[in-house]
């Protein structure tokens, strides 16, 4: 996949997308990954709104983050990764999801194998554990 262009994340030319590209264009996935390194909450926010094709691209760094000991107890991103992965397959007719499907699943799985890792708290989160589950149920239904 190619390095995503200013287009492929301003779709509607909304502030949101103008912040993602700020952060974002130019960007290797491993230059992506050290920004959610510097501050998961803050970045994370740009894949929510960044158009479908730079999803798939920057997503691969939020992974990688997440699989990283720098993720050691960063419960925010969990929640927001589940979050961004709903208002995905929601508001893009899952046109970016299917591209991604299967690395999602990983993701998914990831998270849930290593749950205590990043010390959720159900007190915050409510129970994120299920609504992970329930997200893999969604994915895989784009999926097929």
């Amino acid at each position: 996949m190619s390095l995503p262009t200013r287009e492929d994340i301003i779709v509607h030319g909304n502030l949101d997308e103008l912040t993602a590209c700020q952060n974002f264009l130019g960007k290797s996935v491993a230059e992506a990954e050290e920004l959610f390194r510097e501050n998961s909450l803050y970045y994370q926010e740009g894949l929510m709104w960044m158009g479908p094709k730079a999803f798939c691209y920057y997503v691969e760094s939020a992974i990688q983050y997440v699989k990283s000991p720098d993720a050691d107890g960063d419960s925010d991103i969990i929640n927001c990764m589940n979050g961004n992965i709903n208002f995905r397959l929601e508001y893009d007719k899952s046109e970016s999801i299917v591209r991604v499907a299967d690395r999602l699943v990983e993701f998914c799985n990831y998270v849930l194998e290593n749950w205590d890792w990043f010390q959720v708290d159900r007190g915050i989160y409510g129970d994120l554990q299920s609504e992970y589950r329930l997200l893999l149920e969604k994915i895989s239904a784009v999926e097929n």
